[in-house]
């Protein structure tokens, strides 16, 4: 039995297959065995063969994937309740959609992170190369000219001059820190610590709240689809939606719901579980009997919101990097190039 629970994209694919075995009515081992034959990863392939041993036992869908392991426990549970239900078809549906969608944010996520990282990174060395090789070589030139750098070129060089000399030191420090925190980080505890001290640490951000909001209306696109009431889908959606501001307006929502007798829109407005426009769309649909359709197309504006606003963000970090990157450079040359102009001038 595997103990790695497999990522969001996978669990996406395989969803969508399940769904796909079930309309065409082929057994779901004989399935899961066409699944396992065209599987190349070891890991993948020793999971979905342990799932075909025991829905070839007679297990039930949901047992067989906690048994085999490498699955979300919210996965399983959904399955189950699909089961309970007779909606599985639709579970698995919704199941693929809410995990393709969760692959994409994370991409959105990293690409935010990865790139102003990047930019940073090469700019830093951009300027470790003017203090650490370039100002000296101007030093020598300005001794021979019989001349001095300014004040603020002969600092930046001291500057450069001692990070030449600590540079690695400071560095292999900063490496042995990283491989002390990959190997804490290997512990399921610690781990889980960490990635809690982060979501306190970001909640208060905009792009956190609309990423929390885009994860809740996809829970609740998910657990809908199963055939759950409004009530039992809240309760779920606390469990698959991380983030205590987000978990207590859900709670809130119930509250409102259950002592002020509001409907889910009005609860949904009161808490600020969705902008004023997503709860006049969820009313509708709830007058009309077509929840499920209106509450995908939240989940699709709210994913959109966060790739915008991911976007603006860092259309804002890039120029800014630049115009940072752009100021250190050029101080560092007119440092340097005024004083180098000025004794040209005397020479002439």
């Amino acid at each position: 039995m595997g103990k790695k629970v497999f990522g969001a994209g996978y669990i996406s694919v395989f969803c969508m297959e399940m769904y796909l075995i079930i309309r065409a009515g082929i057994p779901f081992s004989e399935g899961v065995a066409l699944l396992r034959d065209d599987e190349k990863d070891s890991y993948s392939r020793t999971v979905l063969d342990h799932l075909y041993q025991q829905l070839e036992l007679g297990e039930p869908v949901a047992a067989a994937m906690r048994a085999a392991g490498g699955f979300p426990v919210y996965v399983i549970e959904m399955v189950e309740i699909g089961q309970r239900t007779g909606h599985l078809e639709d579970v698995f549906r919704a199941l693929a959609g809410y995990y393709e969608r969760l692959e994409q944010l994370q991409k959105s996520v990293r690409n935010a992170v990865m790139y102003p990282a990047v930019l940073l990174v090469m700019m830093l060395f951009v300027v470790l190369v003017l203090l650490i090789k370039v100002l000296p070589i101007f030093q020598e030139v300005f001794q021979q000219l019989g001349a001095d750098l300014s004040p603020v070129a002969l600092m930046l060089m001291q500057i450069g001059q001692v990070l030449g000399r600590y540079g690695l030191v400071a560095l292999a420090a900063v490496a042995v820190g990283v491989i002390a925190g990959a190997v804490m980080l290997r512990n399921p505890e610690k781990k889980e610590q960490f990635a809690g001290w982060l979501q306190r640490i970001s909640e208060k951000w905009t792009v956190s709240q609309l990423i929390a909001s885009s994860r809740l209306a996809d829970a609740l696109v998910m657990t809908l689809a199963s055939g759950m009431n409004i009530d039992d889908s809240l309760d779920m959606a606390i469990r698959l939606v991380p983030g205590a501001a987000m978990q207590e307006k859900i709670t809130q929502c119930k509250r409102e719901m259950l002592l002020e007798s509001k409907s889910f829109a009005d609860a949904s407005m009161a808490s600020g579980l969705f902008a004023p426009l997503y709860c006049r769309m969820i009313a509708v649909g709830f007058r009309t009997g077509s929840i499920d359709p209106v509450m995908a197309e939240v989940a699709r504006r709210s994913a959109e919101q966060v790739d915008d606003k991911i976007e603006a963000l860092l259309n804002r970090i890039e120029p800014t990097l630049v115009i940072i990157m752009s100021v250190m450079v050029g101080l560092i040359l007119l440092s340097v190039m005024l004083p180098l102009m000025s004794i040209m001038s005397a020479i002439g």
